[in-house]
């Protein structure tokens, strides 16, 4: 269950101006997951409401083909409708779809892309901005190393943000070295609906 309001209003009122929007008039965020269960779909919820009740941008969140859970959730929270807290959700589309809806009149788009790379590609290299969450954990990190050998091999990837869950700092400064790129830790956002002023903080330097 969602909360029955969001706390991000509140939050940035209270913080006196911190939270300024430093993004471009129209945005799109991709965040593509190196594997299954990475978090995507969470991060892709904070920021949309930070993007929305934070920042005041008319925000999309859209989930790419293949993918259910914001699809489930709209179904069971929203009863019929594809909005919450004025956050405007596309689930249940085809590719073909995507680009009208970039088109639309939205100022952010944040694409949730999931854990299949292959599919997601051509959609997540049109995003002005590329998040990659992954988890270097040791029961995951064969799946983080996995992804990235098959990035280098085939793309330009300088210019995406690598974000990783509970990294223990010996092992980010290891895959760091590794692989010549940045690791940005995301702390635990408890619930992407009802942003505290942490989150806040650790959304308004993400973006």
């Amino acid at each position: 269950m969602v909360p029955e309001a969001p706390v991000t209003g509140r939050v940035v009122r209270k913080l006196n101006g911190f939270l300024t929007g430093k993004l471009k008039e129209k945005i799109s965020i991709g965040i593509i997951g190196t594997g299954s269960g990475c978090g995507t779909t969470h991060l892709a919820i904070a920021l949309a409401n930070y993007l929305q009740s934070g920042l005041g941008k008319q925000t999309a969140v859209i989930e790419m083909p293949g993918q259910h859970d914001l699809e489930h959730m709209i179904r069971d929270e929203c009863r019929g409708k594809q909005e919450l807290f004025h956050v405007q959700y596309f689930t249940g589309i085809g590719v073909g779809k995507i680009p009208e809806i970039l088109n639309s009149g939205y100022e952010a788009f944040v694409l949730d892309c999931g854990g299949d790379y292959q599919a997601a590609r051509e959609e997540f290299l049109r995003c002005d901005r590329k998040l990659v969450m992954g988890s270097i954990s040791p029961w995951k990190v064969s799946a983080f190393e996995h992804f990235m050998r098959n990035i280098i091999a085939i793309e330009n990837y300088q210019q995406w943000e690598f974000l990783v869950l509970f990294a223990d700092r010996t092992d980010r400064k290891r895959i760091q070295k590794r692989y010549k790129m940045h690791l940005t830790s995301v702390p635990w956002i408890e619930n992407p609906f009802y942003l505290k002023k942490e989150d806040l903080i650790f959304l308004q330097k993400l973006l």
